[in-house]
């Protein structure tokens, strides 16, 4: 499965890739919702309305592409189209202004206008079509 996630430029691609590394840690720290797997959307598209609503910060961001197959374990955000992938690839996407540009106005939209994570993912996905 390719998956699509944003992260720190400071996290390095090859920590994706460690087994023992391959956890998602939820917003707050709650240790019984960490799950297996590295967490990622399917989309571009749906990583930015994503991004948008649950307003998921990094200090420096970079738009990352991962490969691998699925976990086992459920997502917390499964609802919105989250999934958990075990890397066995990953790369960074260099040509992301546009990208970051979008989830800044994706975030504007849904805080300012109230804009749903249903309409942010259409907007994102017209927007985002050549991806």
């Amino acid at each position: 499965m390719i998956t699509y996630r944003m992260q720190d430029k400071n996290r390095s691609l090859a920590a994706l890739l460690g087994p023992e590394q391959q956890y998602s840690f939820p917003m707050g720290n709650q240790d019984e919702l960490v799950r297996h797997g590295v967490s990622g959307m399917a989309s571009i598209h749906e990583l930015a309305a994503y991004l948008a609503v649950m307003a998921i910060e990094a200090g420096t961001p970079v738009l990352v592409r991962i490969e691998g197959p699925l976990s086992d374990d459920t997502p917390c955000d499964e609802a919105m189209g989250e999934h958990l992938t075990l890397p066995t690839s990953a790369e960074i996407i260099t040509d992301d202004a546009e990208f970051f540009d979008l989830v800044g106005e994706l975030v504007d939209l849904h805080w300012e206008q109230g804009i749903a994570f249903e309409q942010l993912r259409d907007i994102a996905g017209e927007r985002l079509a050549y991806i």
